[in-house]
C-alpha cells in the first residue's frame, strides 16, 4: 500500500532531524508528528482520500504542509530583503550536484538540465515561481529534474532577478533575452521550444507571450501554466471562499509582493497581471490548477474568457488539490505530466506513453526539510511598516 511506503519513508527521513540545528528541529516537528500519526491511521486516510476523490499521497502532503509551524528565528526586515534581492544569484552546490544543473554557455543566471534519456528535440523553457521575490525552492528543482526526465527533453531555466530590488520590466526582459538567445544564437527553432511556468512563473509566461506577439517576435510552440498567478491585485472575490482551504498562499501577503513586482506599472497592466491583456493570437496554452488554491479563482475566470472569445486555452481543474500539486510526487501530478507529454508528443493517449518516475522517499523529502539551504529561501511576512510572525502559509514559498 503506497501510504505505508510513504509513512515508512517519512519516518526514515525524520531520522535526519537528530543531526540538525535546534531551530530546524522545531521547524519540522509537526512534519514528524504527521508521519507518526499516519502510521496509525492508514485506513482512515484511505477512506478520507476516497471521499475527497484524491490520492492518499496528496492528502498526506497537504496535511503535512498545514501542520508546519511558523519558521523560527528567520524573520527579516524589508530592507534585508531589498539587499538580498539585489545580490546576484548563485546556484547552490547541492542543487548543482543532485539535480545536475549546469550553466548555459557561461550565463551565471541561466541553467541547463539534461534528461536521463533524451527522446525529443523539443526544449522546455522553465519559468519558476515563488511570488517574484525568491529563487526556486528545493521542490522546484526536484520537479524540474523529474519533468525533464519524464519528458525526455532538455530544459533551460532562467533565474530572473527578484523583487523588491527588481521589477516586472527588468525580470521579463531578462527572460525574453534568454529565450531569444536560444532562438537566435543557439539556432533552436521557436516551434521547438515550449514554455512551462509555475505560479508567478506561469503569470510571467502569459505576460511574455503577449509581449512577444506585440513585438512580432518568434512565438514558442506552446505554453503550460501550472497553478499560475494571473492577477496580482488578488481582487477576485472567489479567492476569499477558497482561502480557508489554501495551505500555501495568502491573499494579502501576495498582494503586497505583487505591488513591489509591478514597480511603476499599474497593477492591472497586462505585463503585471496578464489576465487583463489581449489573449488572442497566442500559441496553445494548457493550464493546471487545484480547487484548494486561491489562484483557482482567476484560472476559472481565464477559462471563461477563453470560451467567450474562442481562444486556444485548455484548463484542467483538479478537485481537492493544493497549490503546485503538479510539482509533487503524487498520482495527480502524474496525470498532469502525461497530459503535457501527450500534447508535446502528439499522442492520443498519454497513459501509454509515460509512467512518471515514482520516488516514494521523495514524498518524505517534501515534508521533511533536510538541509539549511532551504531555510534560507523561506518566505516570512514582509511589509515596510511592520513585521509580523512568519505564518505557516509562508513556509513553502511556491
Amino acid at each position: 500500500m503506497k501510504i505505508e511506503k510513504i509513512t515508512a519513508a517519512i519516518t526514515t527521513a525524520a531520522g535526519k532531524v537528530f543531526k540538525m540545528k535546534t531551530s530546524q528541529k522545531i521547524a519540522i516537528g509537526a512534519a514528524a508528528a504527521v508521519a507518526a500519526a499516519a502510521t496509525g491511521v492508514v485506513i482512515a486516510k484511505n477512506i478520507q482520500a476516497k471521499k475527497q476523490e484524491r490520492s492518499v499521497q496528496s492528502l498526506v502532503l497537504e496535511e503535512a504542509a498545514r501542520a508546519l509551524p511558523a519558521a523560527v528565528n528567520n524573520e527579516k526586515s524589508y530592507e534585508e530583503y531589498l539587499q538580498k534581492s539585489a545580490e546576484p544569484f548563485v546556484l547552490p552546490q547541492a542543487v548543482r550536484k543532485r539535480i545536475g544543473m549546469t550553466e548555459l554557455d557561461g550565463f551565471e543566471d541561466t541553467f541547463v538540465i539534461e534528461p536521463k534519456e533524451k527522446t525529443s528535440d523539443i526544449v522546455i523553457f522553465y519559468i519558476h515561481g515563488t511570488n517574484y521575490w525568491f529563487n526556486p525552492s528545493r521542490y522546484h528543482y526536484a520537479f524540474m529534474r523529474r519533468l525533464s526526465n519524464n519528458l525526455g527533453m532538455q530544459m533551460i531555466v532562467p533565474i530572473y532577478p527578484k523583487a523588491p530590488s527588481h521589477t516586472a520590466v527588468e525580470m521579463q526582459q531578462m527572460v525574453i533575452d534568454r529565450y531569444l538567445y536560444l532562438v537566435n544564437e543557439k539556432g533552436i527553432p521557436s516551434e521547438k521550444i515550449a514554455f512551462v511556468g509555475d505560479a508567478a512563473g506561469g503569470g510571467m509566461a502569459l505576460a511574455i507571450l503577449q509581449k512577444l506577439r506585440y513585438l512580432a517576435l518568434p512565438m514558442p510552440k506552446q505554453a503550460f501554466l501550472i497553478s499560475p498567478w494571473l492577477d496580482v491585485t488578488n481582487s477576485n472575490p472567489k479567492m476569499e471562499d477558497i482561502q480557508p482551504n489554501d495551505t500555501i498562499l495568502n491573499i494579502e501577503k501576495l498582494a503586497f509582493k505583487g505591488q513591489k513586482y509591478a514597480g511603476e506599472l499599474e497593477l492591472t497592466h497586462p505585463m503585471v497581471s496578464p489576465i487583463y491583456g489581449d489573449l488572442a493570437g497566442l500559441p496553445k496554452i494548457t493550464v493546471f490548477v487545484g480547487t484548494r488554491e486561491i489562484f483557482c479563482a482567476d484560472v476559472e475566470k481565464l477559462e471563461e474568457i477563453a470560451l467567450e472569445k474562442d481562444l486556444d486555452i485548455e484548463v484542467y481543474v483538479y478537485k481537492n488539490q493544493m497549490h503546485f500539486f503538479v510539482g509533487l510526487p503524487i498520482p495527480e501530478a502524474e496525470d498532469a505530466m502525461n497530459i503535457i507529454a501527450s500534447e508535446l508528443y502528439g499522442a492520443e493517449d498519454s497513459d501509454e506513453l509515460f509512467e512518471v518516475e515514482e520516488d516514494i522517499p521523495e514524498v518524505a523529502e517534501v515534508i521533511v526539510v533536510e538541509d539549511a539551504e532551504n531555510t534560507e529561501e523561506e518566505a516570512p511576512e514582509v511589509t515596510e511598516e511592520s513585521f509580523e510572525e512568519i505564518s505557516p502559509d509562508e513556509d513553502i514559498p511556491f
